[in-house]
Order: C-alpha cells, then structure tokens, then sequence
C-alpha cells in the first residue's frame, strides 16, 4: 500500500457514513482556512524540533502526505465539515474547494485512488459507490459539483442543486479573525419545534449508541456496568449540550509571529432549559478558597469553583455506586499488594474515600485550589486543598496507610491550626529517591483535615504556608462571587515532574519491559529533550460573563515545540 493510499484512507473514514434522515438535527460547522495555512502552521511546528533528524520531517510530511491529498484541491481557499447528529446516526458533510474535479489531477481522482467509484447522475452530481470482489455495490453518498467546491454527503438532499457557497457571511466572520480553525454549534432559542426535533433525534440516536455497548469476553460484570454506566452519563451529558444550546464557537490560531498557541471557547444555552440553568449556577457563588492567593511566581498554579447542578450529582452518585466494586476487585488482583492485611486495608480506605466523595455532592460544587512553587536552590513547594463535606474522614484513610503501604509512617495532629489537624506522613527509605529529586531534602508529606477541607502540603515552607492558607480560609468569606469557574496555569514539564515524584513506587519484575514500555520510555526521552531549556507552559482560564461562558487557552512556543516534535517523531517512525 503506497502513503498516498495510506493517506487517503485516513481522510475516507470522515467522507463515507450512513444517512441521516432528521431534518431538526444539531450541527457542527468546522471551518479551516485553507491547505496553505495547514502548510504553514505545521511546517512551523515540525521545524521547531530540536534535532536536525526531525526537522527534516517537514519534508516527508509534505511530499508524502499533503502533496498527495490536494491534487485538484483549491490550496488557498477555506474547507468546511459539518458534524450532523442525525436521528440513528453520526454523519459528515464535507465541503472541498476544488480547481478541476475530474480527469488527470482532478480532485475525483483521489476518491478514486481509494477504491471508490463516482458516477455523473446527473450534470454536476455523482454519486460514490464502493463495491467488494463477491459483494454488491454499496452506496456511500453523493458529490456535488457547485460553487467551485467539491461537497460530499450521504443523501441527495443534503447536496441540492441550488446548494448554497459553503462558507457563508457567519463562517467568513471567523476566519476573518485569523483562526486556523473555528468550529460552530448553533441553534435558534426560538424555534420550540426544533428543539423538540432535536430532543426525540437524539433519544434515537442515544438507543443505537447505547444498543453498542456488548459486554467484552472475560469481562468482570461490575467492570461491564461501570463501563456502560459512563458511556450512558456522556450520552446523557452530549445530548443537553447539542440539543439545548443557543451558540457554542471554538476557535484555534498557532501564532507564529508570536510565538504561541491560543484557543478561544465561547458558549451560552437556549433560556428555559435545563443547561441553562445548569450554566446559570457558575461562579454564582464565592469559592471557599477566595483568601488564598496564589504566590506571584509559581510552577504551577490551579482554581476551581465548579458548581454542580442536579444532573451532574446524580451521574456522580451513580458512578460512586457503580465503581466501589470495581476498585475492590482491582484492589484483589493487585500486583502491588502482597497479603491479605494490605488488600483489606486498601478496600477500607477505598470505601472510606468514596464514602467521603459521595458525601461532598451534596456541596453542590467542586471547589480547590493548588499551587506548585520553585523555592529556590532546586527546592519545590507543594499546597493544595479540596472542600470536603467531612474532610476528618482522611484522617481514617490516613491511619490505614502503615498497613496499606508498610513502611510509610503516620503521626497525627502534631500540630493543629484552630480546628484543623496537621498530620505526617514519611516517604519511606526506598521512595526517598524519586521524592527527593523534586522535592530535596524532604522526608515527609503533610495532610492537614478539618470539617470543611483536606490539605496537601510539601516542602521547607510546608507547615508555614499551611499556617496561612487555614487562617485565610476560616475568616469572613468573599463577599462577591468571582465569575472565574477555572483558572490554571502551569509549566508542563515541571508538573509532570511533580506526580513522578509522588508516583506509587512499581512493583519489582524479573520480567523483561513490554514492546509498549519501552516506546513509552523512548516517547518520554523524545519529549524531555523537545522541552529541555525552555519553558513549555499552558494557561487556560474560564469565566461567566452574564449568560455566556468564556474560556480562553495560551501555549508557549516551547509546548508548540513538544507538539512539533511528537509529529516529527510518529512521522520519521512510521513514513520515513
């Protein structure tokens, strides 16, 4: 099989779907600027990578897969795809700007090249068969030829003759603002009828979706239902947000004059509906960490203040009910734990963790904060803390641990701040190690409880900025709401070396590393030296403004070099 074969395969799983038969369905319009800004964004990625060996990828993705694909394609103008939730199925409409539709270098000649055939029906439409050795012919849907664009969908109806310019008023007004991608979901708030249509598609759409989900050969039945369980609570959570919202736009732009990635969301719900009053209750309320301010220089820094409206709790009660068996069994067949006393006292502490979540829904929000500091001299702080409905159940969880984990030593309340506890918990020898590379000369891992909160805290400043953070917390509370739902800002390196640091420690094995480890060994030295004397940060941040929720994302040019860098690496394994 020749990589432009390969290549139009990939693209073949998005052009050829079963049809639709709703016409009050809910929409994605997706629009891309053109293949030359394709050609842009990803050139200027893969070029970032750190070896001469990678760079040159650009090339190989350029010949062997971009080349290949846009033979009668218009390079300069946009594409669109539009996403349909149909009543029994998950459709595309594909619109492409094409310079020659047939013959040699034509644009049909791809669809060709991947074993489909294209026959005129009728001036300007064919439709696009595939057809098996022993097989009869299968109809995959129809292309119309319009506008000077190439557009492909499963029905007739969807590509009629007075089939209107693709990329309309609204579309140009995205890419106008220079993104390199937009994606759209719109629905009329006043059309009750559509919103009707919409709700009894979905419910259809839901029952073929759901009627999928075949219990696996070996599979624990408990496994089965919490697997099902999930599948269903997104369905469910998908549907409020196709059928029941008013305007939902994405847009994504690589600034290469920058020198950074930003990503804009914008979303509000059609009045009167569950989602909208689901939205309506975000950053309604102070959060309970309002006092806490955040250092002005931090590794990592975090914020949350989500509420949870009726549905979301009932999803979580389930899940907390469908999973406690679940993490029994896995607790059972643990590597890790070597007797019975360590596999009872990890089933007492997972029962006690849940009991606690499932407790803290009744909050009505999930409301933390954390910051990850650089100290100074290779030494790192660590503060968090979660609101809980009764936080001194860690305290049980935390007297399990020297039977769960021998070896980790547990003194409690060797302080107390008003109401709060202070506890320790020690690094045992074997993990000093791992722990201390982040963490230098550290011993010990602070867990700080109260009625209202669990506090984690690490590092030379720990039991001092915990000090601090529970008299914040215990005094007058925020007298307004802060809009802001999520905040979080973090160089990625540094994070992912913090949860090394607090990782479990593995298992001893004689046996030698899976084909899988070693590659996710080989991925991680690839990724530590696409980042290695840079800074690779993401900060995102998502607040309600009136009846609209905003959210905003930047990257660093160094966490677009990690992106480059991955591509150039799966190119030069795979293509090369």
């Amino acid at each position: 099989m020749s990589v432009r074969t390969l290549c139009l395969i990939l693209s073949a799983g998005l052009l050829f779907v079963p049809a639709a038969n709703a016409q009050s369905e809910a929409r994605i319009k997706i629009v891309q600027p053109g293949v030359n800004r394709l050609e842009e964004d990803l050139k200027y990625l893969i070029e970032l990578s750190p070896t001469p060996a990678l760079k040159k990828q650009w090339k190989t993705v350029k010949d062997n897969l971009i080349d290949n694909f846009t033979p009668g394609i218009d390079v300069t103008q946009p594409i669109r795809i539009d996403v349909v939730f149909g009543k029994k199925s998950l459709d595309y409409e594909m619109h492409f700007p094409v310079t020659k539709l047939g013959g040699k270098g034509g644009f049909l000649l791809n669809i060709g090249d991947l074993g489909y055939k294209n026959k005129q029906e009728v001036t300007g439409l064919y439709s696009l068969t595939e057809s098996a050795k022993g097989k009869p012919v299968k109809l995959l849907g129809y292309l119309r030829d319009a506008n000077k664009y190439g557009s492909i969908a499963p029905t007739k109806e969807a590509v009629p003759a007075n089939l209107a310019h693709p990329i309309n008023e609204a579309l140009k007004a995205y890419l106008a603002k220079g993104y390199d991608f937009a994606a759209e979901l719109k629905n009329d708030p006043a059309d009750k009828k559509g919103l009707a249509d919409r709700q009894a598609n979905f419910k259809e759409l839901r029952t073929q979706l759901e009627a999928g989900i075949k219990f696996k050969r070996d599979e624990d039945k408990n496994t089965f239902e919490l697997r099902k369980l999930t599948v269903v609570q997104n369905l469910a959570e998908a549907e409020r947000f196709l059928v029941e919202t008013e305007l939902l736009t994405m847009g994504w732009t690589t600034d290469v004059a920058l020198k950074e990635g930003r990503g804009e969301f914008s979303f509000a719900a059609i009045p009167e509906t569950s989602l909208h009053a689901s939205a309506a209750l975000l950053g309604a309320k102070p959060s309970h960490f309002a006092h806490v301010k955040a250092p002005e220089k931090t590794a990592a820094t975090g914020r949350i203040n989500f509420a949870i409206d009726a549905l979301r709790a009932e999803h979580l009660k389930n899940f907390y009910k469908a999973f406690r068996p679940v993490l029994a069994a896995r607790f059972d067949s643990s590597a890790t734990l070597k007797d019975a006393d360590q596999k009872t006292a990890a089933k007492q502490a997972g029962n006690l963790l849940i009991d606690m979540l499932d407790a803290s829904i009744a909050i009505g929000a999930l409301d933390g904060c954390f910051d990850l500091t650089d100290v100074g001299d290779g030494k790192h702080g660590f503060l968090g803390g979660i609101r809980a409905a009764d936080g001194k159940v860690a305290d049980q969880i935390l007297g399990l641990f020297p039977k769960l984990l021998p070896g980790h030593e547990v003194a409690l309340n060797v302080a107390t701040v008003g109401e709060t506890g202070l506890h320790t918990l020690k690094v045992p020898a074997g993990r000093l190690p791992q722990f201390q590379k982040f963490f230098p000369g550290e011993t010990v891992v602070y867990l700080a409880t109260s009625k209202d909160v669990v506090w984690l805290a690490i590092g030379p400043n720990a039991q001092a900025d915990l000090t601090a953070a529970i008299t914040a917390v215990a005094g007058p509370a925020a007298e307004t709401p802060d809009t802001t739902i999520l905040s979080f800002s973090a160089n990625m390196a540094q994070l992912v070396e913090f949860f090394d640091a607090l990782a479990p420690e593995k298992a001893e094995t004689k046996e030698s590393k899976t084909a899988d480890q070693k590659e996710q060994e080989r991925l991680r030295t690839v990724a530590e030296q696409a980042v290695a004397g840079c800074e690779p940060r993401l900060t995102t941040t998502v607040k309600r403004n009136g009846n609209v929720i905003e959210a905003t994302s930047v990257v660093s040019e160094c966490a677009l070099k990690f992106v480059g860098t991955m591509i150039a690496d799966q190119v030069k394994k795979y293509l090369e």
